[in-house]
């Protein structure tokens, strides 16, 4: 009979509870807490862990160092980017060097050529020159003599003339292809070192953002990395906490018929100080969800409703994490 007495009492004793709970989270006023502004430090690619300068706890100013890591396939992926335009630069040097040769072979040949033709149009003149006398000295003598013709020389000289003009055309072409030919390698060989240059660039920023920086001034919250360690890709391996949180996350029952909207005031309550400041409603949830367990009125009454955060200023008093009122209509 005790223990039916018993499990009558506590029966009614839930009831209560769980009627003072859902008429007091239908109110004006609800629970909430300070949301923390924080962030983690992670990296796209594993890393080792070189310096960590700061401790669990630690406040920090925007700009302080916070630890120092370094990538080993970021450092190999330098060394051969870096390697490869060594080699480009190097081959560079070769084709300038083939370049001239095949400039000084050209001209060499050309100049043979020419010579060439030079002397048999020189021997040419001179037989014409030499006939012209002979002749001339004949006539004085008024003697007779039968030459042979002069026009197969004059048209070999003529051919000499005509092949002398070839020569140097083709001499200019050969030079002119070899200067395209070596300009077209080179500009290709530009571009390719500019690409590989501007990798190297961007592996630099990337190298920068090896020492990371605190981006807000506040403290530092947990820390899960060694000197040392090899951490894997997207592991979060330092937390910081902005010294003024400026987000309160509340929640109203799924009872609640308040109408909330954005850009509504509200009044921000501490619930264990005389303080208070204004706030303004910056999203209303659209779903139903459970309360977090530290927001239920009753703990071991779970409770549902809408998420409601709203701003408020930066230089509040509140401190992460803190329970706070949010009333609604004042």
């Amino acid at each position: 009979m005790k223990n039916y007495l018993l499990f009558i009492f506590w029966i009614c004793l839930a009831v209560v509870l769980a009627f003072i709970a859902f008429n007091s989270e239908d109110s004006a006023a609800i629970l909430a807490e300070v949301e923390p502004n924080s962030y983690t430090i992670s990296f796209q690619k594993t890393v080792r862990v070189k310096e960590i300068y700061v401790v669990p706890g630690q406040q920090v100013k925007s700009g302080d160092r916070l630890l120092k890591v370094e990538r080993p396939d970021l450092l190999l992926e330098k060394e051969n980017i870096e390697n490869k335009i060594a080699l480009l630069q190097s081959n560079q040097n070769k084709k300038e060097l083939q370049k001239r040769n095949k400039q000084y072979l050209n001209d060499l040949e050309y100049d043979l050529k020419k010579k060439q033709l030079n002397a048999e149009i020189e021997e040419i003149n001179l037989t014409l020159d030499q006939r012209s006398k002979v002749l001339g000295d004949l006539k004085r003598l008024n003697f007779e003599y039968r030459s042979a013709p002069d026009s197969i020389l004059q048209n070999k000289l003529t051919l000499l003339g005509e092949e002398l003009a070839l020569l140097d055309r083709e001499h200019g072409l050969k030079l002119s292809e070899i200067n395209s030919v070596f300009e077209l390698e080179q500009t290709n060989t530009l571009a390719e070192i500019t690409l590989l240059k501007k990798q190297i660039n961007l592996l630099n920023e990337e190298e920068f953002e090896l020492i990371q920086y605190a981006r807000v001034d506040g403290a530092i919250g947990s820390i899960n990395i060694e000197i040392d360690q090899l951490v894997p890709s997207y592991t979060n391996m330092l937390s910081v906490y902005e010294n003024n949180p400026t987000i309160i996350r509340a929640f109203t029952n799924e009872h609640n018929n308040t109408d909330l909207t954005s850009g509504s005031e509200v009044l921000v309550e501490s619930t264990n100080r005389q303080y208070r400041i204004q706030g303004t409603i910056v999203e209303v949830g659209s779903r139903i969800i459970e309360y977090p367990e530290r927001l239920r009125t009753f703990d071991q009454l779970p409770s549902w409703g809408r998420e409601i955060f709203i701003k408020i200023p930066e230089e509040s008093k509140f401190l992460n994490g803190e329970k706070v009122f949010v009333i609604l209509d004042y």
